[in-house]
Protein backbone atom coordinates (compact mmCIF):
# COMPACT_ATOMS: atom_id res chain seq x y z
CA UNK A 1 0.00 0.00 0.00
CA UNK A 2 1.20 3.40 -0.91
CA UNK A 3 0.58 6.06 1.67
CA UNK A 4 -1.51 8.92 0.58
CA UNK A 5 0.32 12.25 0.88
CA UNK A 6 -2.81 13.88 2.21
CA UNK A 7 -2.79 11.54 5.19
CA UNK A 8 0.71 12.61 6.42
CA UNK A 9 0.77 15.11 9.29
CA UNK A 10 1.70 18.49 7.78
CA UNK A 11 2.51 20.59 10.85
CA UNK A 12 5.34 18.41 12.23
CA UNK A 13 6.89 18.30 8.74
CA UNK A 14 6.61 22.07 8.40
CA UNK A 15 8.27 22.57 11.81
CA UNK A 16 11.07 20.18 10.83
CA UNK A 17 11.68 21.99 7.52
CA UNK A 18 11.68 25.43 9.25
CA UNK A 19 14.06 24.27 12.00
CA UNK A 20 16.43 22.87 9.37
CA UNK A 21 16.29 26.17 7.42
CA UNK A 22 17.04 28.25 10.54
CA UNK A 23 19.87 25.95 11.61
CA UNK A 24 21.35 26.05 8.09
CA UNK A 25 21.14 29.86 7.96
CA UNK A 26 22.86 30.25 11.34
CA UNK A 27 25.59 27.78 10.37
CA UNK A 28 26.18 29.64 7.09
CA UNK A 29 26.29 32.99 8.89
CA UNK A 30 28.82 31.74 11.47
CA UNK A 31 30.99 30.28 8.69
CA UNK A 32 30.87 33.60 6.87
CA UNK A 33 31.85 35.55 10.03
CA UNK A 34 34.73 33.16 10.70
CA UNK A 35 36.04 33.71 7.16
CA UNK A 36 36.25 37.51 7.56
CA UNK A 37 39.71 38.98 8.27
CA UNK A 38 40.36 39.77 11.93
CA UNK A 39 40.61 43.52 12.65
CA UNK A 40 43.87 44.71 14.14
CA UNK A 41 43.64 46.36 17.53
CA UNK A 42 44.83 49.94 17.32
CA UNK A 43 46.02 51.47 20.55
CA UNK A 44 45.70 55.22 20.95
CA UNK A 45 49.22 56.03 22.08
CA UNK A 46 49.96 59.71 22.51
CA UNK A 47 53.30 61.28 23.27
CA UNK A 48 53.88 63.06 26.57
CA UNK A 49 53.95 66.84 26.34
CA UNK A 50 57.49 68.06 26.86
CA UNK A 51 56.61 71.39 28.48
CA UNK A 52 56.17 71.81 32.23
CA UNK A 53 52.55 72.49 33.21
CA UNK A 54 51.32 74.09 36.43
CA UNK A 55 47.76 74.55 37.72
CA UNK A 56 46.84 77.25 40.25
CA UNK A 57 43.38 77.26 41.85
CA UNK A 58 42.12 80.13 44.03
CA UNK A 59 38.76 79.98 45.83
CA UNK A 60 36.46 82.81 46.98
CA UNK A 61 35.15 80.62 49.81
CA UNK A 62 36.36 77.93 52.19
CA UNK A 63 35.91 74.62 50.37
CA UNK A 64 35.06 71.66 52.55
CA UNK A 65 33.11 68.45 52.51
CA UNK A 66 29.49 68.13 53.53
CA UNK A 67 27.21 65.43 54.95
CA UNK A 68 27.27 63.48 51.66
CA UNK A 69 30.94 63.70 50.67
CA UNK A 70 34.12 64.69 52.53
CA UNK A 71 35.61 66.09 49.29
CA UNK A 72 36.88 69.67 49.50
CA UNK A 73 38.83 69.84 46.21
CA UNK A 74 39.70 67.37 43.46
CA UNK A 75 41.51 67.93 40.15
CA UNK A 76 41.48 65.03 37.68
CA UNK A 77 43.09 64.64 34.28
CA UNK A 78 41.37 62.75 31.45
CA UNK A 79 39.17 60.69 33.78
CA UNK A 80 42.14 58.82 35.27
CA UNK A 81 41.32 57.09 38.56
CA UNK A 82 44.21 58.73 40.41
CA UNK A 83 43.53 62.49 40.64
CA UNK A 84 46.26 65.09 40.19
CA UNK A 85 45.19 66.65 43.50
CA UNK A 86 42.62 65.73 46.14
CA UNK A 87 41.90 67.18 49.55
CA UNK A 88 39.32 66.17 52.14
CA UNK A 89 40.42 68.92 54.51
CA UNK A 90 39.29 72.53 54.30
CA UNK A 91 40.84 74.58 51.49
CA UNK A 92 40.92 78.24 52.57
CA UNK A 93 39.53 81.11 50.53
CA UNK A 94 42.13 83.30 48.84
CA UNK A 95 45.00 80.83 49.38
CA UNK A 96 46.19 79.55 45.97
CA UNK A 97 46.49 75.79 45.57
CA UNK A 98 49.50 75.06 43.35
CA UNK A 99 49.78 71.75 41.46
CA UNK A 100 53.22 71.55 39.90
CA UNK A 101 54.47 69.84 37.85
CA UNK A 102 51.32 68.36 36.33
CA UNK A 103 52.12 64.80 35.28
CA UNK A 104 50.31 63.07 32.46
CA UNK A 105 49.63 65.90 30.00
CA UNK A 106 49.74 64.38 26.49
CA UNK A 107 49.97 65.78 22.98
CA UNK A 108 46.37 66.25 21.79
CA UNK A 109 43.22 66.92 23.78
CA UNK A 110 43.46 66.79 27.59
CA UNK A 111 40.55 67.37 29.97
CA UNK A 112 40.90 68.78 33.48
CA UNK A 113 37.92 68.17 35.76
CA UNK A 114 37.75 70.53 38.73
CA UNK A 115 35.38 69.58 41.60
CA UNK A 116 34.99 71.72 44.71
CA UNK A 117 32.76 71.00 47.73
CA UNK A 118 30.75 73.91 49.10
CA UNK A 119 30.48 72.54 52.64
CA UNK A 120 27.21 74.38 53.21
CA UNK A 121 23.69 73.14 53.54
CA UNK A 122 20.83 74.69 51.57
CA UNK A 123 19.39 76.67 54.51
CA UNK A 124 22.71 78.31 55.32
CA UNK A 125 23.31 79.12 51.65
CA UNK A 126 19.84 80.59 51.17
CA UNK A 127 20.36 82.89 54.16
CA UNK A 128 23.58 84.30 52.71
CA UNK A 129 22.66 84.21 48.98
CA UNK A 130 26.34 84.24 48.04
CA UNK A 131 27.56 82.77 44.77
CA UNK A 132 30.90 81.02 44.93
CA UNK A 133 33.71 81.21 42.40
CA UNK A 134 37.07 79.60 41.74
CA UNK A 135 39.80 80.90 39.51
CA UNK A 136 41.77 78.29 37.57
CA UNK A 137 45.03 79.12 35.84
CA UNK A 138 47.04 76.72 33.72
CA UNK A 139 50.62 77.65 32.94
CA UNK A 140 53.07 76.14 30.52
CA UNK A 141 56.71 77.01 31.14
CA UNK A 142 55.61 79.86 33.48
CA UNK A 143 53.31 81.46 30.85
CA UNK A 144 49.56 81.56 31.60
CA UNK A 145 47.76 79.79 28.76
CA UNK A 146 44.32 79.42 30.40
CA UNK A 147 42.58 81.55 32.98
CA UNK A 148 38.96 80.66 33.78
CA UNK A 149 36.54 81.46 36.55
CA UNK A 150 33.93 78.84 37.46
CA UNK A 151 30.81 80.01 39.34
CA UNK A 152 28.12 78.31 41.40
CA UNK A 153 24.74 79.20 42.76
CA UNK A 154 24.57 79.68 46.55
CA UNK A 155 25.13 76.38 48.37
CA UNK A 156 25.91 74.34 45.26
CA UNK A 157 29.17 72.63 44.51
CA UNK A 158 31.32 73.87 41.67
CA UNK A 159 32.49 71.55 38.94
CA UNK A 160 33.86 72.38 35.55
CA UNK A 161 35.79 70.94 32.67
CA UNK A 162 38.75 72.70 31.11
CA UNK A 163 39.94 71.33 27.76
CA UNK A 164 43.58 71.75 26.76
CA UNK A 165 44.53 70.99 23.17
CA UNK A 166 48.29 70.47 23.25
CA UNK A 167 49.94 70.64 19.82
CA UNK A 168 52.92 68.56 18.77
CA UNK A 169 56.05 68.91 20.87
CA UNK A 170 57.68 71.97 19.35
CA UNK A 171 59.15 74.97 21.09
CA UNK A 172 57.29 77.47 18.86
CA UNK A 173 53.76 76.20 19.43
CA UNK A 174 51.60 77.17 22.38
CA UNK A 175 48.67 75.07 23.63
CA UNK A 176 45.13 76.08 22.84
CA UNK A 177 42.61 75.88 25.63
CA UNK A 178 38.87 76.18 25.86
CA UNK A 179 36.26 75.76 28.56
CA UNK A 180 33.53 73.13 28.39
CA UNK A 181 31.13 71.40 30.65
CA UNK A 182 28.73 72.58 33.24
CA UNK A 183 29.13 74.99 36.07
CA UNK A 184 26.77 75.13 38.99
Amino acid sequence: MIANLDSLPRRPLLVLVMATAVWGSLTSFESFRASLPKPEAVENVRADAQSEYTITITLTFDAQGDAFSPLALRVSLDGVDEPLFESNTTVRAGVPVLISPVAGIKVGVNELLIEVGSGTDSTEASLHQIAHAIRVQVRVNEEVIVERTLWSEPGNTISGLIVLDVPENTAASAPVAEHEGHQH
